[in-house]
Formats: C-alpha cells, structure tokens, sequence
C-alpha cells in the first residue's frame, strides 16, 4: 500500500486523502472532511471512486468499469479537479514534441551563462530543443557571452538561436520576438535569472497530451536559501504556487501563472496577439486573456525552476513595490477583476467577535470584561451554526457525526477570519499604523492582525527561519507591496485597487457547505 504521504505513481490516481464514500438507503453519498461537503454523484463516479481507494491506472479502471479508456481518462480528470481524486505525474508522451525554449534578457551575463548551462543539461531530447535567447540591447558582455556560447553547445549537438533588439523594448516584447523566431509549436518561456532542474520540461510536457490544455507552469523556489530573505522568498514569494496541482481560473484560488516558468502553446499566443507591452505584470494579463478566451491553464508541482531572488533589503522592497504597482494598469485592462472583500454575514460576525474580543482583553484591564464577553458570544455562533449545519444533515439523512460537524464550522470560520486578517494587512497595514500614531488603539488592532497572519503563515508554510524573521520579512513585504499600490493609482489617476467590492455571499463555486 502507498503511504499517504507520498504521491501517486505516474499516470496513476487514489482517492484523496479526508475523501470516502457512504451507502445511503437509496443512494451512495461522497463526504469530503474539510471542505465539509456531500456530494452525490452518479453511479459511474461513486464505482470509480470505490476502485481507487488503492492507486489505479486508467487502464485497469477501464477494464474494471468496462468502459472505453477515453470515457475513463476524462472522468478521472474531472474528479481529480474537484479534489476527489489524486494523481500522481502524467506518463511521458510516445514521442516527445519540439520546443522552443524562449530567455529574454538584458545585462545579465552571468546569471544567463548559468541558467543556459542548466538548459543544456535538462533530460530532455536534445533534438526536440532549440534555445532562443533575446537580447534586449545589452552593454555589458551578454553580446560576447553568447557567441561563445553558441560554438560551444553547437559542438556538443544543441542549438543556441540569439534574436537581438538594437533598443531596449522590455520584457514583454523581448517574450514576443523569442516566439516570433520559435520553430516549434511549444513555447517555454523562464527567465534569465533563473536555473532550471534537469526534469524541467520532462515533467511539464506530458500535461499537453490533453488536447483542451493551452498553458502549464511548474514551481518556482529559491535559488539562494541562505539569507534570510532568500529562506523568505522561496515560500512566501508571489512567484511560488505552493505544494499541489491546480486549475488557474478567474475565480481563484489561483489566478494567473508567472512567466519565469511557463510552457505555451503557440497557437494559444498567436490567437491572443502576443504579451501586451507591460512592465510588469504581462503574465497576469495573458492568463485572463487566455482564460476568457476558453483555454485551460494547469499549475504542476513539478518541474521546477530555481529563480534568483533579489536578497539585498533595497533590491527586496523595490521589486514588491514593482509587482504591486501593476494592479491598477491591469485593472484599466481587465475592468471586470475588481478585488472583492467578501463579508458572510454568519463568520463576518464571528470573525469581528474574535478580532474585537482579543483586542478589547489585551487593551486594558477595564476592558477585559467586554473582551471575554465578545469570545463568549462568538463560541455561542460557533455552537448555534454548528447546531443549524447538523439538523440539515440529519434532515438528508448523511452520515456524518455532530463533532465532525463542529471541527468542520469551526475550521471554516477560523479559516474566513485568517482570509480576512489577510485582505486588510495585505492592502492597510500601512495606513492602519499611521492612524495608530494619533489613535494608539490601532496600533494593537494592527498588531493582532499582522499576529494572527503572521502566525497562521508561518505554521502552515513552515520556511526555515526564526518566527521573528519571518514576521520582520513578512511585515516589509506588506508595506512594500502597499507603497506600490498607491504609486499604481497614482499613476493611473484611479483608486479602485485601493477600494475592494463589498460582497455578503460567497459564490456557489466557493461554498464549503453541506449540500
């Protein structure tokens, strides 16, 4: 039997974890554990299920079910994005397909020397790649750099293709050339700072068998673990999609993919007409574009690309500041991707009583009273939406136990307070704490927010630094990232990144409810 903690065996999937399946009187029910849901399904999908409660390949499911392997292929696909199922990495394609593997740079000789020496040794069919590095007009010895280099992978059997620009255009259009040059119909895109594993595109690739997929992106860690901030990016950096495989969407959790390690069809960048000319964020704006436009982007946990973060404080805080100055120019392109501050009333209530609670008993003594009392009254709503989520599961006859329920509510009002702490010390800290200085109650109000982030980040990403660093870390990337913010609207004589959509529900896709 495979341990829980281990990953599927290729092309094979298992029911995921906190996932079982229950016979009713007249129907099989699926109970998720957390987001505490059941679901009933049609009796394919429950027998599929049953299987998998040990790893299975499609093959030996097809045959089990009787079914074509096609039929079977595309319902455990679809299982798998609900998170019902897990899979373990594609299998490799018969024959592995050409691609183009595009680097835009520009005065970077010897981060791009490395990450072309680390293209050079992916496993991956030498015969399938050509690399293609565009020079943004460099002045340093990038021009030099790279005829020595193009000799030197020549004579060992791969291709180095160089498109030079006479001015400096950016990023976004040096994307652009490299796939106008682009021979094959996969494009690769990572960034000269970066150094690519040697299953890079080996782990990436065999995802593109599925006709619908347009885009797939890997992981991205550090390069340099040995600073703090190095420890801190490799986590906590926007470029890092975290641990499991997810479908980008435009209703989250994951909303784009970034451009350091991005595998694209070439038919998907011609229909959208390239990357718009961006400084920043020109990544996030082709993953909406392709997204409205129907494709499917997949984020893998493999395949991985190490990026070379800026680890000085200076360089640190300008390039947050940079990245965050791009909402307001991406919201004038995407007008609909307003940010929404969600507010349910049932945890919005639960969550201003446990906020409210701690600060009014840690201000002063007098108010300890008070602060008790909010605590009290919001365990009184945990226990009544407990009560309320339990007599509607009795009402459908599902088999699940009141202090399930009760970890389940709890779990799932905790977790809006934590997303909400995050929404306010995301975009407000700044704001927040110098309002403290003429009302000093604010300042612990900050103090419990930044807390509460703070701490339920470092328990659940687990970076390898001290608490304090971490919050030291974490506290000048927020207030970094609000200084870019304010620049962007600046800029563009608008404040709406600054002035979330108040929303009450929660959309149906979101809910994590019984049902």
């Amino acid at each position: 039997m495979l341990a829980r903690d281990q990953q599927p065996a290729p092309g094979t999937y298992r029911l995921a974890s906190g996932i079982r399946v229950v016979s009713r009187e007249d129907s099989e029910v699926v109970i998720c554990r957390y987001p505490l849901r059941a679901i009933r399904l049609g009796p394919l999908a429950t027998r599929l299920l049953r299987l998998c409660g040990e790893q299975r390949t499609c093959e030996e499911l097809a045959h089990a079910l009787e079914l074509p392997l096609k039929r079977v292929e595309a319902l455990c696909e679809q299982l798998r994005w609900k998170d019902l199922l897990e899979a373990g990495p594609a299998l490799a394609p018969v024959t592995w397909p050409g691609i183009s593997i595009i680097i835009p740079t520009y005065n970077r000789a010897r981060q791009l020397e490395r990450c072309l020496r680390s293209l050079h040794a992916l496993d991956y069919p030498a015969r399938c790649l050509e690399i293609i590095v565009v020079d943004d007009a460099s002045t340093d010895e990038t021009g030099a750099l790279l005829l020595r280099l193009a000799v030197e992978f020549a004579d060992q059997g791969s291709r180095l293709r160089v498109v030079r620009h006479t001015h400096q255009q950016g990023v976004a259009n040096g994307r652009n050339s490299g796939a106008e040059a682009a021979r094959y119909d996969l494009l690769a895109y990572i960034d000269s700072d970066c150094v690519a594993s040697p299953g890079w595109l080996a782990q990436l690739v065999p995802a593109f068998q599925d006709a619908h997929v347009a885009a797939v992106g890997g992981m991205i860690r550090a390069y340099e673990r040995q600073s703090m901030l190095g420890r801190y990016e490799d986590v906590c950096s926007s470029l890092f999609m975290g641990l499991r495989a997810q479908q980008v969407s435009a209703a989250g959790p994951l909303t784009y993919l970034p451009t350091a390690n991005l595998l694209l069809r070439r038919e998907a960048w011609q229909r959208l007409g390239g990357f718009a000319a961006l400084t920043f964020g020109e990544d996030v704006d082709l993953c909406r574009r392709l997204l409205a436009t129907g494709g499917h982007i997949l984020y893998i946990p493999y395949g991985v690309v190490y990026h070379d973060y800026r680890t000085q404080l200076w360089p640190f805080l300008r390039i947050r500041a940079s990245y965050a100055s791009a909402e307001a120019m991406l919201l004038s392109r995407h007008p609909g991707e307003r940010r929404v501050l969600l507010l349910p009333p049932e945890r919005a209530t639960f969550a201003g009583l446990t906020i409210g609670g701690l600060w009014s008993a840690i201000r002063a003594r007098g108010k300890r009273r008070s602060g008790l009392l909010c605590l009290f009254m919001a365990g009184i709503l945990l226990i009544t939406s407990t009560y309320r989520r339990a007599r509607q599961v009795r009402k459908q006859a599902i088999p699940i136990g009141p202090l399930t329920i009760l970890q389940a509510t709890l779990r799932a009002h905790l977790a809006y307070t934590y997303h909400l702490c995050r929404h306010l010390t995301r975009y407000y800290t700044l704001p927040l704490a110098l309002a403290g200085v003429i009302l000093p109650p604010l300042l612990l109000l900050v103090g419990i927010l930044c807390g509460i982030v703070i701490g339920v980040d470092y328990a659940r990403l687990r970076p390898p630094m001290r608490l304090g660093e971490y919050a030291l870390c974490s506290l000048l990337d927020d207030c970094a990232y609000e200084v870019g913010v304010l620049l962007g609207c600046m800029r563009q004589r608008t404040w709406k990144p600054l002035l979330p959509v108040v929303r009450r529900k929660i959309s149906t896709a979101k809910k994590a409810i019984i049902r």
